[in-house]
Protein backbone atom coordinates (compact mmCIF):
# COMPACT_ATOMS: atom_id res chain seq x y z
CA UNK A 1 0.00 0.00 0.00
CA UNK A 2 0.95 3.54 -0.88
CA UNK A 3 1.91 5.66 2.07
CA UNK A 4 0.65 8.50 0.66
CA UNK A 5 -2.60 6.60 -0.37
CA UNK A 6 -2.70 5.63 3.06
CA UNK A 7 -2.70 9.37 3.74
CA UNK A 8 -5.32 10.69 2.10
CA UNK A 9 -7.38 8.11 2.58
CA UNK A 10 -7.26 8.99 6.47
CA UNK A 11 -8.12 12.60 5.76
CA UNK A 12 -11.65 11.30 4.63
CA UNK A 13 -12.53 10.74 7.97
CA UNK A 14 -10.21 12.63 9.89
CA UNK A 15 -12.69 15.32 9.96
CA UNK A 16 -15.89 13.16 10.62
CA UNK A 17 -16.76 13.02 14.54
CA UNK A 18 -18.23 11.65 17.27
CA UNK A 19 -21.35 10.98 17.95
CA UNK A 20 -23.18 11.64 21.88
CA UNK A 21 -23.35 8.87 23.99
CA UNK A 22 -26.21 6.98 23.61
CA UNK A 23 -28.11 9.21 21.15
CA UNK A 24 -28.02 7.43 18.29
CA UNK A 25 -27.98 3.31 16.85
CA UNK A 26 -24.62 1.75 16.10
CA UNK A 27 -23.14 -2.24 15.22
CA UNK A 28 -23.00 -4.16 18.25
CA UNK A 29 -22.09 -7.74 17.14
CA UNK A 30 -20.57 -8.75 13.79
CA UNK A 31 -20.82 -12.59 12.72
CA UNK A 32 -18.80 -14.16 9.85
CA UNK A 33 -19.27 -17.89 10.31
CA UNK A 34 -18.58 -20.36 8.03
CA UNK A 35 -20.40 -21.04 4.74
CA UNK A 36 -23.17 -17.97 4.73
CA UNK A 37 -23.87 -17.31 7.87
CA UNK A 38 -23.02 -13.82 8.14
CA UNK A 39 -25.25 -11.58 10.18
CA UNK A 40 -24.82 -7.85 11.67
CA UNK A 41 -26.54 -7.04 15.03
CA UNK A 42 -27.70 -3.33 15.00
CA UNK A 43 -28.27 -2.09 18.86
CA UNK A 44 -30.66 1.42 19.71
CA UNK A 45 -28.88 2.55 23.35
CA UNK A 46 -31.54 5.51 23.21
CA UNK A 47 -35.15 6.21 25.41
CA UNK A 48 -36.89 5.64 22.09
CA UNK A 49 -37.86 3.48 19.49
CA UNK A 50 -36.65 4.32 16.33
CA UNK A 51 -37.86 3.64 12.71
CA UNK A 52 -35.43 1.66 10.59
CA UNK A 53 -36.70 2.80 7.34
CA UNK A 54 -34.24 5.49 7.01
CA UNK A 55 -31.20 3.68 7.94
CA UNK A 56 -29.05 1.16 5.46
CA UNK A 57 -25.96 -0.80 6.07
CA UNK A 58 -23.36 -0.52 3.56
CA UNK A 59 -20.36 -2.93 2.40
CA UNK A 60 -17.35 -1.29 0.84
CA UNK A 61 -16.20 -4.73 -0.87
CA UNK A 62 -12.13 -5.40 0.43
CA UNK A 63 -12.24 -1.97 2.35
CA UNK A 64 -12.31 -0.12 -0.82
CA UNK A 65 -14.41 2.90 -1.54
CA UNK A 66 -17.50 1.51 -4.01
CA UNK A 67 -20.43 1.22 -1.48
CA UNK A 68 -23.04 -1.28 -1.45
CA UNK A 69 -26.13 -0.50 0.39
CA UNK A 70 -29.18 -2.50 1.29
CA UNK A 71 -32.00 -0.54 3.37
CA UNK A 72 -33.37 -1.23 6.26
CA UNK A 73 -37.21 -1.70 7.88
CA UNK A 74 -39.17 -2.33 10.94
CA UNK A 75 -38.34 -1.29 14.43
CA UNK A 76 -35.95 -1.67 17.34
CA UNK A 77 -37.10 -0.94 20.41
CA UNK A 78 -35.19 1.40 23.08
CA UNK A 79 -31.84 -0.87 24.47
CA UNK A 80 -33.05 -3.37 21.97
CA UNK A 81 -31.45 -5.04 19.35
CA UNK A 82 -32.43 -5.77 15.74
CA UNK A 83 -30.64 -8.72 13.87
CA UNK A 84 -29.68 -8.67 10.38
CA UNK A 85 -28.94 -11.81 8.34
CA UNK A 86 -27.73 -13.18 5.03
CA UNK A 87 -31.12 -14.78 3.29
CA UNK A 88 -30.04 -18.07 2.52
CA UNK A 89 -32.67 -20.76 3.82
CA UNK A 90 -33.50 -23.11 0.94
CA UNK A 91 -32.65 -26.62 3.16
CA UNK A 92 -31.65 -28.19 -0.58
CA UNK A 93 -29.35 -25.76 -1.55
CA UNK A 94 -25.36 -26.26 -2.61
CA UNK A 95 -22.74 -24.21 -2.92
CA UNK A 96 -23.14 -20.72 -3.00
CA UNK A 97 -26.66 -21.24 -1.81
CA UNK A 98 -26.27 -23.40 1.00
CA UNK A 99 -28.67 -22.53 4.25
CA UNK A 100 -27.83 -20.29 7.21
CA UNK A 101 -27.52 -22.49 10.21
CA UNK A 102 -30.32 -22.81 11.81
CA UNK A 103 -29.59 -22.12 14.76
CA UNK A 104 -28.83 -18.14 13.15
CA UNK A 105 -31.94 -18.09 11.25
CA UNK A 106 -33.82 -17.86 14.39
CA UNK A 107 -31.81 -14.86 15.79
CA UNK A 108 -33.04 -13.17 12.83
CA UNK A 109 -34.97 -10.09 12.93
CA UNK A 110 -35.11 -9.94 9.11
CA UNK A 111 -33.30 -11.59 6.16
CA UNK A 112 -31.65 -9.66 3.38
CA UNK A 113 -29.52 -9.81 0.26
CA UNK A 114 -30.57 -13.09 -1.01
CA UNK A 115 -29.02 -13.02 -4.97
CA UNK A 116 -25.33 -11.50 -4.85
CA UNK A 117 -25.84 -9.93 -8.53
CA UNK A 118 -28.74 -7.83 -7.35
CA UNK A 119 -26.92 -6.78 -3.43
CA UNK A 120 -23.95 -8.05 -2.41
CA UNK A 121 -24.40 -6.06 0.84
CA UNK A 122 -24.50 -9.31 3.04
CA UNK A 123 -22.23 -11.03 1.49
CA UNK A 124 -18.94 -9.73 3.18
CA UNK A 125 -15.79 -11.55 4.36
CA UNK A 126 -12.67 -10.46 6.83
CA UNK A 127 -11.17 -7.67 4.54
CA UNK A 128 -14.67 -5.76 4.09
CA UNK A 129 -15.63 -2.48 5.43
CA UNK A 130 -19.53 -2.26 7.04
CA UNK A 131 -20.81 0.71 7.62
CA UNK A 132 -24.68 1.71 9.17
CA UNK A 133 -25.98 5.04 7.74
CA UNK A 134 -28.49 6.73 7.70
CA UNK A 135 -30.59 7.34 3.80
CA UNK A 136 -29.49 10.74 3.46
CA UNK A 137 -25.44 9.48 3.70
CA UNK A 138 -25.19 10.39 7.52
CA UNK A 139 -22.82 7.66 9.04
CA UNK A 140 -23.46 6.36 11.49
CA UNK A 141 -21.11 3.95 12.46
CA UNK A 142 -17.78 2.10 10.87
CA UNK A 143 -16.97 -1.02 11.18
CA UNK A 144 -13.10 -2.17 9.59
CA UNK A 145 -11.34 0.80 7.53
CA UNK A 146 -12.55 2.47 3.89
CA UNK A 147 -9.77 2.52 1.76
CA UNK A 148 -7.48 1.99 0.24
CA UNK A 149 -8.47 -1.25 -1.18
CA UNK A 150 -6.79 -4.66 -0.49
CA UNK A 151 -5.71 -7.19 -1.88
CA UNK A 152 -6.74 -10.52 -2.67
CA UNK A 153 -4.50 -12.01 -0.47
CA UNK A 154 -5.70 -9.96 2.38
CA UNK A 155 -8.11 -11.73 4.82
CA UNK A 156 -9.10 -9.37 7.49
CA UNK A 157 -7.84 -7.08 10.20
CA UNK A 158 -6.32 -8.22 13.49
CA UNK A 159 -4.75 -6.81 16.75
CA UNK A 160 -0.91 -7.52 15.66
CA UNK A 161 1.10 -4.29 13.81
CA UNK A 162 4.87 -4.40 12.99
CA UNK A 163 5.04 -8.43 13.27
CA UNK A 164 7.47 -10.53 11.11
CA UNK A 165 5.96 -14.34 10.85
CA UNK A 166 7.56 -16.81 9.57
CA UNK A 167 4.69 -19.70 8.37
CA UNK A 168 4.80 -22.83 6.67
CA UNK A 169 3.74 -22.28 2.76
CA UNK A 170 3.43 -25.78 1.00
CA UNK A 171 6.31 -26.89 2.73
CA UNK A 172 8.42 -23.49 2.20
CA UNK A 173 9.23 -21.18 4.92
CA UNK A 174 7.49 -17.73 4.17
CA UNK A 175 8.18 -14.28 5.81
CA UNK A 176 5.02 -11.76 6.10
CA UNK A 177 5.38 -8.11 8.05
CA UNK A 178 1.96 -7.35 9.53
CA UNK A 179 1.22 -3.58 8.77
CA UNK A 180 -1.48 -1.38 9.51
CA UNK A 181 -3.31 -3.83 11.47
CA UNK A 182 -3.72 -5.88 7.78
CA UNK A 183 -3.00 -10.01 8.33
CA UNK A 184 -2.79 -10.59 4.76
CA UNK A 185 -2.54 -14.82 3.92
CA UNK A 186 -2.19 -15.10 7.90
CA UNK A 187 -5.73 -15.95 8.35
CA UNK A 188 -5.47 -17.38 11.10
CA UNK A 189 -4.99 -14.22 13.17
CA UNK A 190 -7.88 -12.26 11.41
CA UNK A 191 -10.43 -11.03 13.92
CA UNK A 192 -12.71 -10.26 11.32
CA UNK A 193 -12.40 -13.20 9.48
CA UNK A 194 -14.28 -16.71 11.04
CA UNK A 195 -15.13 -15.30 13.97
CA UNK A 196 -17.98 -13.41 15.72
CA UNK A 197 -17.25 -10.20 16.96
CA UNK A 198 -19.33 -8.57 20.12
CA UNK A 199 -18.99 -4.30 20.81
CA UNK A 200 -17.75 -4.02 24.24
CA UNK A 201 -19.48 -2.94 27.11
CA UNK A 202 -17.74 0.57 27.44
CA UNK A 203 -18.49 1.23 23.76
CA UNK A 204 -21.90 3.69 23.94
CA UNK A 205 -21.79 5.09 20.57
CA UNK A 206 -20.95 4.59 16.66
CA UNK A 207 -17.35 5.25 15.17
CA UNK A 208 -18.14 7.72 12.42
CA UNK A 209 -14.65 8.66 11.16
CA UNK A 210 -12.25 5.87 10.18
CA UNK A 211 -10.25 4.78 13.08
CA UNK A 212 -7.39 6.89 13.03
CA UNK A 213 -4.77 5.89 12.34
CA UNK A 214 -5.69 1.87 11.72
CA UNK A 215 -8.46 -0.38 12.86
CA UNK A 216 -6.92 -2.14 15.74
CA UNK A 217 -10.24 -4.54 16.35
CA UNK A 218 -9.58 -5.51 20.35
CA UNK A 219 -10.15 -1.79 20.70
CA UNK A 220 -14.13 -1.75 20.83
CA UNK A 221 -14.26 -5.23 20.27
CA UNK A 222 -14.09 -8.91 21.91
CA UNK A 223 -13.51 -12.02 19.84
CA UNK A 224 -15.85 -15.20 20.16
CA UNK A 225 -15.71 -18.61 18.28
CA UNK A 226 -16.40 -19.13 14.95
CA UNK A 227 -20.44 -19.45 14.20
CA UNK A 228 -21.44 -18.43 18.12
CA UNK A 229 -24.78 -17.11 17.67
CA UNK A 230 -25.69 -17.35 21.22
CA UNK A 231 -25.15 -13.67 22.13
CA UNK A 232 -27.39 -12.27 19.42
CA UNK A 233 -30.57 -10.57 20.57
CA UNK A 234 -29.43 -8.57 23.11
CA UNK A 235 -26.76 -6.32 24.20
CA UNK A 236 -25.01 -4.71 27.11
CA UNK A 237 -23.22 -1.49 27.57
CA UNK A 238 -22.78 0.95 29.80
CA UNK A 239 -26.20 3.15 28.17
CA UNK A 240 -28.19 0.24 29.52
CA UNK A 241 -26.41 -0.35 32.77
CA UNK A 242 -25.89 3.45 34.36
CA UNK A 243 -28.19 5.03 32.53
CA UNK A 244 -26.01 7.83 30.67
CA UNK A 245 -27.70 11.37 30.49
CA UNK A 246 -30.40 11.18 27.53
CA UNK A 247 -31.62 14.21 27.69
CA UNK A 248 -28.55 15.79 26.15
CA UNK A 249 -29.00 17.99 23.30
CA UNK A 250 -28.58 16.36 19.79
CA UNK A 251 -27.07 17.82 16.40
CA UNK A 252 -29.80 17.33 13.47
CA UNK A 253 -28.36 17.74 10.32
CA UNK A 254 -30.35 18.39 6.58
CA UNK A 255 -27.97 18.16 3.55
CA UNK A 256 -30.00 18.62 0.55
CA UNK A 257 -31.28 18.07 -2.15
CA UNK A 258 -29.86 14.77 -2.73
CA UNK A 259 -28.92 13.78 -5.41
CA UNK A 260 -27.96 17.14 -6.20
CA UNK A 261 -28.64 18.29 -9.85
CA UNK A 262 -27.64 21.91 -10.52
CA UNK A 263 -24.13 21.84 -8.87
CA UNK A 264 -25.95 23.48 -5.33
CA UNK A 265 -26.63 22.49 -2.56
CA UNK A 266 -27.84 23.33 1.07
CA UNK A 267 -26.21 22.22 5.24
CA UNK A 268 -29.36 23.31 7.27
CA UNK A 269 -29.09 22.16 11.12
CA UNK A 270 -30.27 23.02 14.69
CA UNK A 271 -26.52 24.27 15.96
CA UNK A 272 -24.39 26.72 14.39
CA UNK A 273 -21.92 25.68 11.28
CA UNK A 274 -18.54 25.81 12.15
CA UNK A 275 -17.00 25.00 8.90
CA UNK A 276 -17.81 22.40 5.62
CA UNK A 277 -15.57 20.19 4.28
CA UNK A 278 -15.77 18.06 0.92
CA UNK A 279 -14.12 15.44 -0.02
CA UNK A 280 -14.20 13.19 -3.45
CA UNK A 281 -13.92 9.65 -3.40
CA UNK A 282 -10.16 9.66 -3.63
CA UNK A 283 -10.34 11.63 -0.15
CA UNK A 284 -8.99 15.00 -2.45
CA UNK A 285 -10.28 17.71 -0.49
CA UNK A 286 -12.92 19.62 -2.99
CA UNK A 287 -13.18 23.06 -0.74
CA UNK A 288 -13.30 24.16 2.39
CA UNK A 289 -15.14 26.82 4.09
CA UNK A 290 -14.83 28.28 7.36
CA UNK A 291 -17.41 30.78 9.15
CA UNK A 292 -16.63 33.40 11.75
CA UNK A 293 -20.62 33.97 12.22
CA UNK A 294 -23.22 32.08 13.53
CA UNK A 295 -25.16 30.30 10.95
CA UNK A 296 -27.83 27.35 11.04
CA UNK A 297 -28.01 27.10 6.95
CA UNK A 298 -25.86 27.59 4.66
CA UNK A 299 -26.12 27.28 0.70
CA UNK A 300 -22.76 26.15 -1.33
CA UNK A 301 -21.73 25.60 -4.89
CA UNK A 302 -19.55 22.54 -6.12
CA UNK A 303 -16.80 23.77 -8.31
CA UNK A 304 -15.34 22.31 -11.77
CA UNK A 305 -18.52 21.02 -12.55
CA UNK A 306 -17.71 17.46 -10.51
CA UNK A 307 -20.13 14.44 -10.74
CA UNK A 308 -20.17 11.74 -8.57
CA UNK A 309 -20.16 10.87 -4.89
CA UNK A 310 -19.29 13.66 -2.93
CA UNK A 311 -18.79 13.33 1.24
CA UNK A 312 -19.52 16.28 3.10
CA UNK A 313 -18.22 16.87 6.77
CA UNK A 314 -19.89 19.46 8.63
CA UNK A 315 -18.22 20.65 12.26
CA UNK A 316 -20.81 22.90 14.65
CA UNK A 317 -19.69 25.18 17.06
CA UNK A 318 -20.20 22.56 20.04
CA UNK A 319 -17.39 20.31 18.65
CA UNK A 320 -19.89 17.60 17.32
CA UNK A 321 -19.06 16.85 13.52
CA UNK A 322 -21.24 14.97 10.67
CA UNK A 323 -20.32 13.47 7.10
CA UNK A 324 -23.26 12.79 4.79
CA UNK A 325 -22.73 11.62 1.57
CA UNK A 326 -24.17 12.97 -1.35
CA UNK A 327 -24.72 12.41 -5.23
CA UNK A 328 -23.64 14.85 -7.65
CA UNK A 329 -25.53 14.12 -11.03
Amino acid sequence: MKKQLLTVVIALFTFAGFAQECSELFISEYVEGSGNNKAIEIYNPTANAIDLSAYQLVRYSNGGFEPNGVGLSGTIESKGTFVVVLDKRDPLGTGQEVPVDTALQEKADIFLCPVYEINKMMYFNGNDAVTLEKLTGEIIDVFGFIGPPMTSDDNGWGNINDTTITYNSGGNPTQYTITNYIVGPLFWLAWTKDHTLQRKGNVSYGVTENPDPYFVVDMQWDSLPENTFDSLGFHHCDCTTFGIDETQIQVEMDVYPNPVTNQQFTVKANEPIKSVQMFDLSGRVMEQVEFSSTLFEANFDIKNNFKGLLFVTVKFDSGVTKTNKILVE
